[in-house]
Protein backbone atom coordinates (compact mmCIF):
# COMPACT_ATOMS: atom_id res chain seq x y z
CA UNK A 1 0.00 0.00 0.00
CA UNK A 2 1.51 3.49 -1.04
CA UNK A 3 2.19 5.71 1.85
CA UNK A 4 -0.71 8.07 3.19
CA UNK A 5 -0.41 9.99 6.22
CA UNK A 6 -3.43 10.31 8.88
CA UNK A 7 -6.29 12.58 7.68
CA UNK A 8 -8.55 14.76 9.72
CA UNK A 9 -11.50 16.46 8.30
CA UNK A 10 -10.99 20.25 8.01
CA UNK A 11 -11.65 22.45 10.88
CA UNK A 12 -14.68 24.07 9.26
CA UNK A 13 -16.03 20.31 8.93
CA UNK A 14 -15.42 19.44 12.53
CA UNK A 15 -18.67 19.81 14.97
CA UNK A 16 -18.38 22.71 16.86
CA UNK A 17 -18.72 21.18 20.67
CA UNK A 18 -17.99 24.31 22.76
CA UNK A 19 -21.34 25.74 22.25
CA UNK A 20 -22.59 28.97 21.78
CA UNK A 21 -20.69 32.14 23.59
CA UNK A 22 -23.34 34.34 23.10
CA UNK A 23 -23.95 35.58 26.70
CA UNK A 24 -27.46 34.96 26.35
CA UNK A 25 -27.66 31.56 24.45
CA UNK A 26 -25.24 30.50 28.20
CA UNK A 27 -27.89 31.60 30.19
CA UNK A 28 -30.77 30.58 29.07
CA UNK A 29 -28.66 27.46 28.94
CA UNK A 30 -28.25 27.96 32.48
CA UNK A 31 -31.70 29.38 33.47
CA UNK A 32 -33.34 26.13 31.35
CA UNK A 33 -31.44 23.75 33.03
CA UNK A 34 -29.19 20.67 31.65
CA UNK A 35 -31.54 19.15 29.33
CA UNK A 36 -29.13 16.58 27.38
CA UNK A 37 -29.58 13.94 29.53
CA UNK A 38 -26.13 13.22 29.90
CA UNK A 39 -24.26 11.86 32.55
CA UNK A 40 -23.20 14.28 35.42
CA UNK A 41 -19.65 15.85 35.48
CA UNK A 42 -16.52 12.69 35.36
CA UNK A 43 -14.97 10.06 33.61
CA UNK A 44 -14.65 6.38 33.63
CA UNK A 45 -11.30 6.27 34.94
CA UNK A 46 -9.90 6.83 38.46
CA UNK A 47 -7.75 8.89 37.40
CA UNK A 48 -9.33 12.27 37.30
CA UNK A 49 -6.41 13.65 35.18
CA UNK A 50 -6.33 9.52 32.22
CA UNK A 51 -8.84 9.01 29.51
CA UNK A 52 -10.92 5.68 29.76
CA UNK A 53 -11.66 5.43 25.76
CA UNK A 54 -13.69 2.51 24.28
CA UNK A 55 -11.96 1.67 21.42
CA UNK A 56 -14.14 -0.68 18.79
CA UNK A 57 -12.97 -2.69 15.56
CA UNK A 58 -13.88 -5.69 14.06
CA UNK A 59 -10.41 -6.87 13.08
CA UNK A 60 -8.24 -8.21 16.65
CA UNK A 61 -5.10 -7.12 15.18
CA UNK A 62 -6.14 -3.36 14.18
CA UNK A 63 -7.36 -3.29 17.65
CA UNK A 64 -4.35 -4.64 19.33
CA UNK A 65 -2.33 -2.36 17.34
CA UNK A 66 -4.58 0.48 18.04
CA UNK A 67 -4.34 -0.12 22.03
CA UNK A 68 -0.86 -0.71 21.62
CA UNK A 69 -0.21 3.00 20.60
CA UNK A 70 -2.42 4.75 21.71
CA UNK A 71 -1.50 3.64 25.47
CA UNK A 72 1.71 4.70 24.84
CA UNK A 73 -0.32 7.73 25.72
CA UNK A 74 -0.06 7.44 29.64
CA UNK A 75 -2.96 9.34 29.91
CA UNK A 76 -5.37 6.94 28.05
CA UNK A 77 -6.45 3.69 29.13
CA UNK A 78 -8.40 1.43 26.03
CA UNK A 79 -11.31 -1.32 26.39
CA UNK A 80 -11.46 -2.91 23.47
CA UNK A 81 -14.49 -4.38 21.26
CA UNK A 82 -14.83 -6.36 18.62
CA UNK A 83 -18.21 -5.30 17.34
CA UNK A 84 -20.27 -2.53 17.45
CA UNK A 85 -23.32 -4.81 19.52
CA UNK A 86 -20.19 -5.55 22.22
CA UNK A 87 -19.60 -2.02 22.88
CA UNK A 88 -22.59 -1.14 23.41
CA UNK A 89 -23.05 -3.40 26.09
CA UNK A 90 -19.49 -1.62 27.63
CA UNK A 91 -21.63 1.34 27.67
CA UNK A 92 -24.02 0.03 29.70
CA UNK A 93 -21.86 -0.93 32.93
CA UNK A 94 -19.22 1.24 32.40
CA UNK A 95 -18.23 5.02 31.98
CA UNK A 96 -16.08 6.32 29.39
CA UNK A 97 -14.88 9.39 28.45
CA UNK A 98 -14.84 8.87 24.36
CA UNK A 99 -15.51 6.69 22.07
CA UNK A 100 -12.78 5.54 18.32
CA UNK A 101 -14.61 3.29 16.40
CA UNK A 102 -14.26 2.10 12.95
CA UNK A 103 -16.94 2.83 10.26
CA UNK A 104 -17.22 -0.69 8.24
CA UNK A 105 -17.93 -3.56 10.86
CA UNK A 106 -20.81 -6.38 10.14
CA UNK A 107 -23.98 -6.28 12.38
CA UNK A 108 -23.74 -2.60 12.93
CA UNK A 109 -21.51 -0.19 11.47
CA UNK A 110 -19.49 2.38 13.24
CA UNK A 111 -22.35 5.21 12.04
CA UNK A 112 -25.16 3.32 13.62
CA UNK A 113 -23.14 2.38 16.51
CA UNK A 114 -22.71 6.69 16.95
CA UNK A 115 -26.41 6.84 16.26
CA UNK A 116 -27.58 4.52 18.91
CA UNK A 117 -24.78 6.25 21.43
CA UNK A 118 -26.38 10.04 20.46
CA UNK A 119 -30.10 8.69 21.07
CA UNK A 120 -28.75 8.00 24.71
CA UNK A 121 -26.28 11.02 25.52
CA UNK A 122 -24.91 13.99 23.58
CA UNK A 123 -21.66 14.22 25.41
CA UNK A 124 -19.90 11.05 24.87
CA UNK A 125 -17.34 11.95 22.43
CA UNK A 126 -17.37 10.23 19.53
CA UNK A 127 -14.45 10.12 16.69
CA UNK A 128 -14.87 7.42 13.62
CA UNK A 129 -11.42 5.94 12.64
CA UNK A 130 -11.78 4.52 9.26
CA UNK A 131 -9.68 3.46 6.01
CA UNK A 132 -13.65 4.93 4.03
CA UNK A 133 -12.55 8.44 2.92
CA UNK A 134 -15.45 8.86 0.95
CA UNK A 135 -17.45 12.46 1.57
CA UNK A 136 -20.87 11.49 1.91
CA UNK A 137 -19.65 9.29 5.23
CA UNK A 138 -17.83 12.22 6.78
CA UNK A 139 -20.46 14.08 6.25
CA UNK A 140 -23.30 12.44 7.84
CA UNK A 141 -21.16 10.88 10.60
CA UNK A 142 -20.56 14.69 11.35
CA UNK A 143 -24.24 15.65 11.08
CA UNK A 144 -24.98 12.64 13.41
CA UNK A 145 -23.06 14.20 16.12
CA UNK A 146 -19.19 12.52 15.28
CA UNK A 147 -16.94 15.08 16.60
CA UNK A 148 -14.06 14.13 14.41
CA UNK A 149 -13.01 11.86 11.49
CA UNK A 150 -9.90 10.52 11.29
CA UNK A 151 -8.59 8.24 8.27
CA UNK A 152 -6.69 5.18 8.63
CA UNK A 153 -3.71 4.03 6.65
CA UNK A 154 -0.03 4.46 5.90
CA UNK A 155 2.35 4.87 8.81
CA UNK A 156 0.99 3.84 12.15
CA UNK A 157 2.87 6.40 14.66
CA UNK A 158 1.52 9.65 13.00
CA UNK A 159 -2.12 8.43 12.37
CA UNK A 160 -2.30 6.85 16.08
CA UNK A 161 -0.55 10.11 17.16
CA UNK A 162 -3.32 12.38 15.15
CA UNK A 163 -5.87 10.42 16.66
CA UNK A 164 -4.93 10.67 20.64
CA UNK A 165 -4.53 14.66 20.03
CA UNK A 166 -7.94 14.09 18.73
CA UNK A 167 -9.00 12.32 21.53
CA UNK A 168 -7.54 14.49 24.27
CA UNK A 169 -9.03 17.55 22.58
CA UNK A 170 -12.88 16.11 22.25
CA UNK A 171 -12.04 14.96 25.89
CA UNK A 172 -10.96 18.28 26.96
CA UNK A 173 -14.30 20.39 25.40
CA UNK A 174 -16.38 17.75 26.81
CA UNK A 175 -14.81 18.15 30.30
CA UNK A 176 -14.89 21.94 29.88
CA UNK A 177 -18.75 22.11 29.18
CA UNK A 178 -19.45 19.61 32.06
CA UNK A 179 -17.60 21.91 34.59
CA UNK A 180 -19.79 24.93 33.11
CA UNK A 181 -23.13 22.57 33.25
CA UNK A 182 -22.00 22.30 36.73
CA UNK A 183 -21.63 26.15 37.48
CA UNK A 184 -24.85 26.78 35.77
CA UNK A 185 -26.24 24.49 38.08
CA UNK A 186 -25.10 26.29 41.03
CA UNK A 187 -26.23 29.65 39.46
CA UNK A 188 -29.40 28.20 39.05
CA UNK A 189 -29.98 26.47 42.52
CA UNK A 190 -28.97 30.50 43.99
CA UNK A 191 -31.48 32.52 41.50
CA UNK A 192 -34.07 29.96 42.28
CA UNK A 193 -33.76 30.31 46.57
CA UNK A 194 -33.71 33.75 46.25
CA UNK A 195 -36.12 35.43 48.43
CA UNK A 196 -35.81 38.35 46.04
CA UNK A 197 -37.59 38.13 42.67
CA UNK A 198 -35.16 37.84 39.75
CA UNK A 199 -35.95 37.84 35.99
CA UNK A 200 -33.99 37.58 33.16
CA UNK A 201 -35.76 40.27 30.50
CA UNK A 202 -35.26 40.78 26.51
CA UNK A 203 -36.57 43.51 24.70
CA UNK A 204 -39.05 44.17 28.11
CA UNK A 205 -40.26 40.22 27.62
CA UNK A 206 -39.60 37.85 30.53
CA UNK A 207 -37.58 35.03 29.42
CA UNK A 208 -37.71 33.59 32.63
CA UNK A 209 -38.23 34.30 36.49
CA UNK A 210 -37.71 32.78 39.71
CA UNK A 211 -40.60 31.54 41.79
CA UNK A 212 -40.56 34.45 44.19
CA UNK A 213 -40.84 37.04 41.57
CA UNK A 214 -43.97 35.45 39.78
CA UNK A 215 -45.48 34.79 43.96
CA UNK A 216 -44.95 38.92 44.07
CA UNK A 217 -47.03 39.51 41.00
CA UNK A 218 -49.43 36.39 41.22
CA UNK A 219 -48.27 34.84 38.38
CA UNK A 220 -47.11 31.21 38.09
CA UNK A 221 -43.30 31.31 36.54
CA UNK A 222 -44.92 29.82 32.66
CA UNK A 223 -48.05 32.25 32.96
CA UNK A 224 -44.65 35.03 33.10
CA UNK A 225 -42.57 34.09 30.69
CA UNK A 226 -43.30 35.60 27.23
CA UNK A 227 -45.25 38.44 29.11
CA UNK A 228 -44.26 41.92 27.59
CA UNK A 229 -43.47 44.54 30.80
CA UNK A 230 -46.36 46.39 29.42
CA UNK A 231 -48.79 44.49 30.65
CA UNK A 232 -48.11 44.86 34.13
CA UNK A 233 -47.66 48.91 34.15
CA UNK A 234 -51.13 51.17 34.97
CA UNK A 235 -50.87 52.89 31.94
CA UNK A 236 -48.63 53.00 28.68
CA UNK A 237 -47.68 56.68 29.83
CA UNK A 238 -45.82 55.26 32.89
CA UNK A 239 -44.44 52.47 30.90
CA UNK A 240 -42.85 54.68 28.39
CA UNK A 241 -41.06 57.02 31.24
CA UNK A 242 -39.88 54.23 33.38
CA UNK A 243 -38.70 52.60 30.09
CA UNK A 244 -36.99 56.18 28.98
CA UNK A 245 -35.34 56.54 32.43
CA UNK A 246 -33.86 52.61 32.71
CA UNK A 247 -32.42 53.28 28.89
CA UNK A 248 -30.68 56.98 30.07
CA UNK A 249 -29.46 55.04 33.34
CA UNK A 250 -28.03 52.23 31.54
CA UNK A 251 -26.12 53.96 28.67
CA UNK A 252 -24.95 56.33 31.26
CA UNK A 253 -23.86 54.06 34.40
CA UNK A 254 -24.65 51.01 33.13
CA UNK A 255 -27.19 50.29 35.62
CA UNK A 256 -30.16 51.09 36.78
CA UNK A 257 -32.57 51.34 39.80
CA UNK A 258 -36.07 52.43 39.95
CA UNK A 259 -39.07 52.59 42.14
CA UNK A 260 -42.46 51.83 40.59
CA UNK A 261 -45.67 50.27 40.54
CA UNK A 262 -46.32 47.17 39.00
CA UNK A 263 -50.05 45.44 38.90
CA UNK A 264 -51.02 42.52 40.41
CA UNK A 265 -52.94 39.82 38.30
CA UNK A 266 -55.19 40.08 40.75
CA UNK A 267 -55.58 43.89 39.74
CA UNK A 268 -53.95 45.98 42.77
CA UNK A 269 -50.87 47.81 42.37
CA UNK A 270 -47.88 46.44 43.97
CA UNK A 271 -45.02 49.51 45.54
CA UNK A 272 -41.43 47.37 44.32
CA UNK A 273 -37.83 48.69 44.05
CA UNK A 274 -36.23 47.37 40.61
CA UNK A 275 -32.18 46.76 40.27
CA UNK A 276 -31.60 46.46 36.27
CA UNK A 277 -28.26 45.35 35.29
CA UNK A 278 -27.44 44.50 31.55
CA UNK A 279 -26.25 40.96 30.85
CA UNK A 280 -23.62 42.15 28.11
CA UNK A 281 -22.63 46.09 28.81
CA UNK A 282 -21.35 45.99 25.30
CA UNK A 283 -24.28 44.90 23.86
CA UNK A 284 -27.79 45.58 25.42
CA UNK A 285 -29.65 43.79 23.00
CA UNK A 286 -28.35 40.61 24.69
CA UNK A 287 -30.82 41.35 27.44
CA UNK A 288 -31.12 42.57 31.41
CA UNK A 289 -31.38 40.56 34.93
CA UNK A 290 -33.58 41.96 37.24
CA UNK A 291 -33.98 42.29 40.99
CA UNK A 292 -37.25 43.16 41.89
CA UNK A 293 -38.49 43.63 45.88
CA UNK A 294 -41.77 44.27 47.22
CA UNK A 295 -41.67 47.73 49.12
CA UNK A 296 -45.21 48.07 49.87
CA UNK A 297 -44.69 46.65 53.14
CA UNK A 298 -42.16 49.19 53.98
CA UNK A 299 -44.55 52.26 53.19
CA UNK A 300 -47.39 50.73 55.09
CA UNK A 301 -45.49 50.16 58.46
CA UNK A 302 -44.63 54.00 57.91
CA UNK A 303 -48.08 55.25 57.42
CA UNK A 304 -49.39 53.13 60.26
CA UNK A 305 -47.09 54.29 62.87
CA UNK A 306 -49.42 55.12 65.95
CA UNK A 307 -47.44 58.15 67.40
CA UNK A 308 -44.59 59.25 65.41
CA UNK A 309 -43.87 62.19 67.57
CA UNK A 310 -43.03 59.52 70.29
CA UNK A 311 -39.92 58.17 67.71
CA UNK A 312 -37.86 61.39 67.50
CA UNK A 313 -35.22 60.08 65.14
CA UNK A 314 -38.01 59.21 62.42
CA UNK A 315 -37.89 61.55 59.84
CA UNK A 316 -41.51 62.16 58.40
CA UNK A 317 -41.15 64.05 55.22
CA UNK A 318 -39.45 63.33 51.91
CA UNK A 319 -35.35 63.47 52.81
CA UNK A 320 -32.73 62.62 50.37
CA UNK A 321 -28.68 63.01 49.96
CA UNK A 322 -26.84 63.00 47.06
CA UNK A 323 -23.13 63.38 46.23
CA UNK A 324 -21.74 66.48 44.65
CA UNK A 325 -22.74 64.60 41.31
CA UNK A 326 -26.30 64.43 42.03
CA UNK A 327 -25.91 60.71 42.88
CA UNK A 328 -28.32 59.67 45.05
CA UNK A 329 -26.52 57.98 48.58
CA UNK A 330 -30.11 57.93 50.59
CA UNK A 331 -33.53 58.49 51.03
CA UNK A 332 -35.87 57.70 53.61
CA UNK A 333 -39.64 55.97 53.13
CA UNK A 334 -41.76 59.46 53.13
CA UNK A 335 -39.94 60.43 50.02
CA UNK A 336 -40.33 56.44 48.18
CA UNK A 337 -44.47 57.21 49.15
CA UNK A 338 -44.20 60.60 47.73
CA UNK A 339 -42.90 59.72 44.66
CA UNK A 340 -45.13 56.48 44.22
CA UNK A 341 -48.09 58.62 45.00
CA UNK A 342 -48.22 61.71 43.42
CA UNK A 343 -44.80 60.93 41.25
CA UNK A 344 -45.42 60.50 37.45
CA UNK A 345 -41.42 59.55 36.31
CA UNK A 346 -40.58 56.56 39.00
CA UNK A 347 -37.66 58.49 40.35
CA UNK A 348 -36.52 60.67 43.39
CA UNK A 349 -35.12 62.50 41.50
CA UNK A 350 -38.34 64.65 40.79
CA UNK A 351 -37.80 66.39 44.24
CA UNK A 352 -34.79 68.09 42.47
CA UNK A 353 -35.46 71.59 41.65
CA UNK A 354 -34.28 72.62 37.97
CA UNK A 355 -31.48 74.33 39.14
CA UNK A 356 -29.81 71.78 41.34
CA UNK A 357 -26.88 70.90 39.22
CA UNK A 358 -25.89 74.85 39.64
CA UNK A 359 -26.77 74.59 43.39
CA UNK A 360 -24.36 71.35 43.46
CA UNK A 361 -21.73 72.93 41.90
CA UNK A 362 -21.57 75.69 45.20
CA UNK A 363 -20.87 72.80 47.65
CA UNK A 364 -17.19 74.30 48.01
CA UNK A 365 -17.84 77.39 48.87
CA UNK A 366 -17.45 78.22 52.62
CA UNK A 367 -20.95 79.95 53.76
CA UNK A 368 -23.52 78.73 50.86
CA UNK A 369 -26.07 78.96 54.06
CA UNK A 370 -30.08 77.09 53.45
CA UNK A 371 -31.02 77.29 49.86
CA UNK A 372 -34.80 77.20 49.13
CA UNK A 373 -36.87 75.97 46.36
CA UNK A 374 -40.42 74.93 45.54
CA UNK A 375 -41.28 71.69 42.62
CA UNK A 376 -44.70 70.60 41.96
CA UNK A 377 -44.85 66.87 42.19
CA UNK A 378 -48.14 65.92 41.24
CA UNK A 379 -50.98 67.77 42.76
CA UNK A 380 -48.81 68.76 45.86
CA UNK A 381 -46.43 71.55 45.94
CA UNK A 382 -43.45 71.16 47.81
CA UNK A 383 -40.95 73.54 49.37
CA UNK A 384 -37.45 71.88 49.51
CA UNK A 385 -34.92 72.91 52.11
CA UNK A 386 -31.08 71.83 50.48
CA UNK A 387 -28.04 72.13 52.59
CA UNK A 388 -24.83 71.35 51.11
CA UNK A 389 -21.61 70.12 53.34
CA UNK A 390 -17.98 70.87 51.80
CA UNK A 391 -16.60 68.76 54.56
CA UNK A 392 -19.13 65.29 53.32
CA UNK A 393 -19.72 66.27 50.09
CA UNK A 394 -23.24 65.77 50.48
CA UNK A 395 -26.38 67.97 49.42
CA UNK A 396 -29.63 67.29 51.67
CA UNK A 397 -32.61 68.02 50.36
CA UNK A 398 -35.60 68.42 53.02
CA UNK A 399 -39.15 68.71 51.44
CA UNK A 400 -42.18 70.14 52.91
CA UNK A 401 -45.89 70.22 51.29
CA UNK A 402 -47.44 73.68 51.13
CA UNK A 403 -50.97 73.49 51.90
CA UNK A 404 -53.21 75.33 50.51
CA UNK A 405 -50.97 75.31 47.49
Amino acid sequence: MPHTSAHAIPAKMTRDTAGSSRPADLLMESLAGDKTGLPPPGNGSADPRSISLLLVDDEPSLLELGKLFLEKDKGIIVTPAASAVRALELLEGQRFDAVVSDYQMPEMDGLALLQKIRTRTRILPFILFTGKSRADVVIEALNSGADYYVQKGGDSTPQYTELAHKVKRAVEQRRAEAGLRQKHAVLRAILAASPLGIGYVRNRTFQWVNESLAGLLGYTREELKGRHLRELYENQEIYEQIGNRIQRDLKKTGKSRIITRFRHRKGFSVDTEIHIAPLDYGNLHFGHMIMLSDISRKISAAKEIINPAGIPHLELTPVIETDQKGRITYYNDAAIDAMIRHGSRGSLEEFFPYDFRQILARMDEADVGSIYRDIQMGPVSYRVHITLSSQFRVARLSAVPVPGV
